[in-house]
Parts: C-alpha cells; structure tokens; sequence
C-alpha cells in the first residue's frame, strides 16, 4: 500500500440556505464550558467494514483527546455523551437506520461500533440526508430538567451537538423517508443549522459533499479518488483509515476540533 497523507481539512464558516465524566450534573440554566454530544454517523454498508474496524481500533485516543483538550491544554472537555448511528440506503435495505442511546464509556462506544454489521445498501448513493434529518430530528432534553434522556440531544445551551460522518459513497439527491419526503439538500442543511448541529465530514471528494460542506462550520476531510477506478473511493478510504499513524492524527485533530467546540457552542 502506497504512503497516504492526511487530506487537507476544508472548513467553511457561512452558508445562507433558506476519559468519561463520573457524575451528571441537572442543568442549572447557566451555559456550561467544555460540555458536548456527539453522534459517529457511520455508513453501514457492505464495503464500509474495513473502516468500521478502523474506527474502532482507534477510537480511544479519540477521547483521550478530548480530556486534554488543544495543544495548549485549553478548550478540555469535561462532560461528553456519544452514541454510533448506522445508515444504509432506505430505498433497498429493510434496515437501513441503527440506532443506539448516548453513553459515556469509549467501551461502549466500541461495543456500538462492533455492532454494526457492514451490509447491503446495494449500489450507491446511500441516505446520508434521511440520517442526518433523524439525528437533527432527536429532540432535546428540557430545560431545567433533572433527568437525561439517553435518546435525545442535550439542551441546546447546555451541550454542543457534534456529528462526525465517515462514508465511501455518495448520498442521494433527497430524502425519501414517509416523513420527510423529497427534501434536498438546502433544506437539510437549514434543519441541521436550525438545530445548531456542528458537522465533521469524511467522505469522497464529490460535488455532494462540496454542497454539504457549506453549512455553517462544517468541517469536510475530502478523499481524494479517481473516478474513472471501479471502487477507487472504497480503496481511497480503507486506505486512509488502515495507515494508523495518519489516522490517529486525525482523529486527534478531530477531538481537538471538537473541544474547541464544546467551548465555543456552551459559552
């Protein structure tokens, strides 16, 4: 296998669109520094295996990171909530959206990952819009409330909301869920800001991810393929996930990003 480099991260900042915590605290109604949930929107279809696998190997140093926070210690997480959401393709997989609740333990990220089983969603595109509308449609714990709800998003001043997606494939044009028909792509991106989510893309570098990667703050990690290669963007992404050194930089590039976040969103 060829030396990889870690791809140049591509962030926008304006689109215009029409270790664990021990103890959880309820909301006191003042915005919290360094809080934050985040979602591992992970393609789940039959080639994405390798880089499932992958991700789960290194997904430890991805919130060591976070207790440490940027090069100069500042911007630590204190309180983080993670859970792995699957997707494959709702027009030909019976399955095509796994769910699991918010955790606090990487072991049980890496059990949520291990779950996962790589399959089906035919040829691509797949329903990466239909999983971000189910992520952006979670709903919030209430304010002041002295429970948290595994299945929802904090409170929106309490928790920054962070989804990172890892995909090898395209995403179609719009979404075909019975609940939220035909919407494109502008119209998930206003939900997804709406809802104050903060996206970490990586995926293939195709016109559907420049398209996506205009929503404010989003950050896009194009790989680089050839089209004209049957499978180059699969093979381009194991690749990039199987050279453990550059993978491990950027995921902790990616909890730094995140941290960074945290601090900023919960202000």
């Amino acid at each position: 296998m060829e030396e990889t480099t870690t791809p140049e991260v591509v962030t926008t900042e304006v689109v215009d669109v029409a270790s664990t915590a021990p103890t959880v605290k309820p909301s006191t109604g003042n915005k919290t520094k360094g809080v934050c949930d985040i979602v591992f929107l992970i393609d789940a279809t039959g080639s994405m295996q390798p880089a499932i696998d992958d991700l789960k190997r290194n997904i430890k140093m991805f919130f060591n990171q976070l207790a440490k926070g940027d090069d100069n210690g500042n911007a630590i997480v204190k309180d983080w909530r993670a859970r792995v959401i699957g997707y494959r393709d709702v027009c030909v997989d019976d399955e095509w959206y796994i769910d699991n609740p918010f955790v606090r333990d990487p072991k049980e990220i890496e059990r949520q990952l291990d779950a996962i089983d790589a399959d089906g969603g035919g040829d691509e595109p797949e329903s990466l819009l239909d999983a971000l509308y189910k992520v952006a449609k979670f709903g919030s714990t209430p304010k002041m409330a002295q429970e948290e709800d595994p299945t929802m998003w904090r409170y929106r001043s309490d928790a920054a909301r962070i989804v990172i997606v890892f995909t090898d494939a395209s995403f179609h044009a719009t979404t075909s869920l019975s609940e939220a028909p035909n919407l494109d792509w502008t119209e998930i991106a206003n939900l997804v800001m709406q809802e104050k989510l903060r996206l970490s893309i990586y995926a293939p570098q195709m016109e559907c991810y420049d398209n996506l990667s205009q929503i404010d703050k989003c950050e896009y990690m194009p790989i680089e393929f050839d089209p004209e290669v049957k499978n180059d963007a699969v093979y381009k992404l194991r690749d990039f996930t199987a050279d453990t050194t550059n993978f491990q930089k950027t995921l902790e590039q990616l909890a730094k990003t995140v941290s960074a976040s945290a601090v900023a969103e919960t202000l």
